[in-house]
């Protein structure tokens, strides 16, 4: 790993062990600073965070969406870096209302992924005057062993209705579409997932959180600018 990007990981860490940064982070996002604070150690100990791209903002956003996903997997301490690492290996399973590719030949989008690409959007365009997309995230679990995991983004943009992507941790078994695939899938509000327990993290509270990464970076060697 370049030098530059070894000093950003250092920098990175540290700001992690920083209790006012957790102390905020818990703030922000509504919850027990002690949830957090396991979370983030349980993640370190591990070596899931700092993460080792090369890119500040590429590797602060897979940092952020790592230590969402720690914090909001509601288990033991020993128990959450491995809930992390099954909550960010989620697969695509339903994108509402959009075109439906299974034959691309692609690989399928992961939970893990398709959050650090919102932070990174959230940053990117945090000065623009559309301002940063609204999300929300959700995560569930099928039942008291977690036996399936569930993931779900909702994301408004303006003049425009909800759009919600749905991921997990095994294929969701939908029903047939005469004659084939379904094209698309229409998620209405009336749509549960079958999970008995879970944890949502609504648009204001996530957004403080992505904002506080950036903010505690600055003017270190992770600096986002």
């Amino acid at each position: 790993m370049p030098d530059e990007a070894i000093r950003a990981s250092a920098a990175r860490k540290k700001l992690y062990a920083v209790q006012g940064f957790r102390r905020e982070a818990a703030a922000r996002l509504n919850l027990d600073p002690k949830m957090v604070k396991g979370a983030i150690d349980a993640l370190v100990v591990a070596g899931a965070v700092p993460c080792t791209l090369a890119d500040n903002v590429e590797a602060l956003a897979m940092d952020g969406a790592r230590m969402l996903l720690g914090i909001g997997s509601r288990v033991r301490p020993d128990a959450i870096a491995g809930q992390t690492s099954r909550f960010a290996s989620m697969t695509l399973q339903i994108d509402g209302d959009g075109p439906r590719n299974t034959k691309s030949g692609s690989p399928p989008a992961t939970f893990e992924n398709e959050l650090a690409a919102h932070f990174r959007e959230t940053w990117t365009t945090a000065d623009e005057a559309a301002g940063p997309p609204v999300l929300g995230v959700g995560l569930y679990w099928s039942d008291g062993r977690g036996s399936i995991l569930f993931g779900t983004i909702d994301r408004w943009d303006r003049g425009r209705p909800r759009h919600r992507k749905i991921f997990a941790s095994e294929p969701l078994q939908l029903p047939q579409a005469p004659g084939g695939e379904w094209d698309f899938f229409h998620i209405d509000e009336s749509f549960r997932l079958p999970a008995v327990g879970g944890i949502a993290f609504s648009p204001l509270p996530l957004l403080g959180f992505i904002e506080l990464l950036a903010e505690g970076v600055e003017g270190t060697a992770a600096s986002l600018r």
